[in-house]
């Protein structure tokens, strides 16, 4: 029925439910785990989507990322301990474990020689769903504009349009708090990163539809 609706064969359904929704290991050398909330979602309504951000991301894990004036880029290729992953701290300046245990990072391998996890996005629900909600809170484009500004951003590129797309970047660095300052480079980074990582998404999405 999903399959039908979306005009793609049983196979290629199969592999974007996979894509989307599995992925999450609790523990090292586990098989792959589907978010049962999205999948329940998807087969209810016939449609691919992101239902768990639907229901809301706390905003402290942000707040948190920022406090910490973490690098968002090092979130998909991050390497902990498991007494790291173990442990929650209201003090701490490290935010990994509390969005590990939220469930926005999972285990993708496991050294045993030194007992170093690498961790990263479960699937592509939470990469696209995480890093688009942290646009806002990093630029000066707010949530409704947000999704526009991507659209804009990854049709200048398929229109062979670099000017326009270098000056509606530097728009996104205007208005700098001055409690950024201190972090301005840093903070430069994470807005590339957000930026970038989401045009990635969007034009991996395209070519993939029109192969």
């Amino acid at each position: 029925e999903l399959a039908n609706a979306q005009a793609m064969t049983y196979e290629e359904t199969c592999a974007k439910l996979k894509e989307y929704y599995d992925g999450y290991h609790f523990a090292e050398n586990t098989i792959g785990i589907y978010n049962p909330f999205s999948l329940l979602n998807t087969f209810k309504y016939n449609k691919f989507s992101n239902y768990w951000f639907e229901t809301g991301t706390p905003t402290y894990l942000v707040e948190l990322l920022k406090r910490s004036h973490y690098n968002l880029e090092r979130m998909a290729n991050e390497e902990t301990s498991a007494d790291v992953l173990n442990s929650i701290y209201a003090d701490s300046s490290n935010p990994i474990p509390v969005i590990y245990q939220s469930g926005y990072l999972t285990i993708k391998s496991y050294d045993e020689r030194f007992g170093i996890y690498q961790l990263g996005f479960p699937n592509l629900e939470v990469e696209e769903g995480f890093v688009r909600y942290l646009m806002p809170f990093y630029t000066n484009v707010n949530k409704i504009e947000s999704p526009f500004e991507i659209q804009n951003f990854v049709r200048e590129i398929e229109l062979g349009q670099p000017d326009a797309f270098l000056r509606r970047l530097q728009s996104f660095f205007a208005d700098t708090p001055y409690e950024l300052v201190r972090q301005l480079e840093l903070h430069y980074q994470n807005v590339l990163f957000i930026v970038f990582k989401l045009v990635g998404l969007y034009t991996q999405v395209e070519y993939h539809t029109n192969m």
